[in-house]
């Protein structure tokens, strides 16, 4: 693919032109002008500049054929590769969050009896830029949370996820009543927390999204404090008494495991009146071909996730 396509792909995924021009090591006017070469080529203009940088419909297809050129030519150069008999096997995963990190010692111990020689890589990014590298062919799939729909992407469903609220028996006390916790466990409404710092997801993410929707809602702000995607840190600002957080079911095991040797556990309460689907989900592209031993980390996914969530859900 030229540099110049190159360039205008990194400036699209970035969304700007000198932080395009520092992930590339070259200075912003080289990458203007490679813009510039693309629009004088095909007498189109492919960014509105203000009132910010953003595609205009020439630059989206301009984007989206890239994308498909990207994805043709990673797909050919593993085909030659593996003609070639040098290719070793590869399998390049996309995630967004620490949750696949619960199953994985289990997953990649059943995935190496059967292909013990494929190397696998995982690239944690936020979702809309992991969505871009699989349409690139970077990524051989994603493992996410409420993917976005796309023809190219082929989905399938691992299963449907709640939000816990979790907070350790010290900071309990300061808001609640020993008495309550009983009343709690059928589930904790949103304006009983709202005055408790709160360890939440990155904003922007699925799960920020979604509390924020519940809060708006229900006429609540809430009091978060900490924004991070890392599950650990969470629990550590839990188990440290500064935080609450809201977390999914799968992050329950962590909480399980570090409430059998604590002094000072962490309660587990489900948020009530929870209306949006949280899907948890494996998105691959349409139109490349599967090699079996993607097919089969796929299997195995499959069947321990869904065990995982049934598991900590009852």
């Amino acid at each position: 693919m030229l540099i110049s396509f190159k360039m205008f792909m990194t400036v699209v995924e970035e969304m700007s032109i000198s932080r395009a021009a520092a992930r590339s090591f070259v200075t912003q006017q080289c990458v203007s002008d490679h813009i510039k070469r693309i629009e004088e080529e095909y007498k189109v203009i492919l960014f509105n500049r203000r009132p910010k940088l953003s595609l205009t419909p020439a630059g989206e297809e301009m984007y989206k054929t890239l994308c498909k050129i990207a994805e043709l030519e990673s797909d050919l150069e593993k085909r030659l590769k593996s003609m070639q008999g040098v290719a070793v096997p590869k399998l390049t995963i996309g995630v967004n969050a620490t949750r696949i990190s619960i199953i994985l010692p289990k997953l990649l111990s059943e995935y190496n009896k059967f292909f013990p020689n494929v190397i696998i890589s995982f690239v944690i990014k936020d979702t809309r830029t992991l969505e871009q590298l699989l349409l690139k062919g970077e990524v051989d799939m994603i493992v996410d949370l409420n993917a976005h729909t796309s023809p190219q992407f082929n989905i399938i469903s691992l299963g449907k996820d709640k939000l816990h609220f979790l907070i350790s028996e010290n900071l309990y006390h300061r808001y609640f009543k020993q008495e309550e916790l009983l009343e709690l466990s059928s589930g904790i409404k949103l304006d009983r927390i709202k005055d408790i710092p709160i360890a939440s997801n990155f904003e922007g993410s699925t799960i920020d999204n979604i509390i924020q929707h519940y809060a708006e809602r229900d006429g609540v702000k809430l009091n978060i404090l900490y924004y991070t995607g890392e599950y650990e840190t969470q629990l550590s600002l839990c188990c440290n008494d500064l935080a609450a957080a809201i977390c999914p079911t799968m992050i329950l095991k962590k909480v399980l495991e570090y409430n059998k040797e604590s002094k000072n556990p962490i309660f587990i309460f489900p948020l009530e009146n929870q209306t949006e689907e949280l899907k948890i989900e494996i998105v691959t592209n349409k139109g490349i071909e599967t090699p079996e031993y993607m097919q089969k980390f796929i299997e195995l996914l499959i069947n321990m996730m869904r065990e995982s969530i049934e598991k900590y859900e009852k």
